[in-house]
């Protein structure tokens, strides 16, 4: 008797550990898929935004196409009054970084008049045009120009390299009515031969070519 109860009890034992082991061979089969399913539906971890790979470059292109364009004013005319720098601290900018990009003083005779110049460098036409500014730089440079009753003239260079373009446009503000200029329009004021000419401001029209 006592050894038929020692024999149930052995076995009951046995039940008991082989359901546990069956138990544990089941999780560790169901783990992977669980974990599995758990990466691919939970969203990817937020990571930090990364500052624009192309803002330094935009920003020496920029100034690549000032320095470009001012070296085409003759010192025998032309005076640079004023170069705005894009100057900032932990996103607080002056003032005057909404302004044109530089102020020139046109001395001939017994004219003396100043204007303002922005510039807009372009790698390549798109849609058949350009994108020369935004809407607020557009509302910015035109409260400018009506404040200070000073011309301003938008020269945009187009293709080769912003310190030496294929292409050159000189554009009073004035003509300008949106922040796109399709090639029809930008080839009217297309400055010819302009690599081997110099500016010319036009006293009688006070426009600058």
């Amino acid at each position: 008797m006592k050894n038929k109860m020692t024999l149930g009890i052995t076995l009951i034992i046995i039940g008991v550990l082989a359901i546990i082991v069956g138990i544990i061979i089941i999780n560790q089969k169901e783990t992977p898929l669980a974990e599995t399913h758990k990466i691919i539906n939970e969203p990817a971890p937020t990571q930090q935004e990364k500052p624009h790979k192309d803002t330094q470059s935009d920003l020496q292109k920029g100034h690549d196409f000032e320095g470009y364009v001012i070296q085409k004013f003759a010192k025998k005319y032309f005076t640079l009054a004023d170069w705005r720098s894009d100057k900032s601290v932990n996103g607080v900018y002056p003032e005057s970084n909404s302004n044109p990009d530089f102020t020139m003083r046109f001395q001939w005779h017994d004219v003396n008049t100043t204007f303002a110049v922005e510039c807009k460098y372009r790698s390549d036409y798109y849609k058949n045009g350009v994108e020369w500014c935004t809407e607020r730089q557009l509302e910015k440079y035109r409260k400018y120009e009506s404040n200070k009753n000073q011309k301003v003239f938008i020269i945009i260079g187009i293709g080769g390299v912003a310190s030496d373009p294929s292409e050159l446009f000189i554009i009073p503000l004035n003509k300008i009515a949106g922040t796109f200029l399709g090639k029809d329009f930008l080839n009217k004021y297309k400055k010819e031969h302009f690599k081997e000419a110099n500016m010319y401001f036009d006293t009688h029209t006070e426009v600058l070519r």
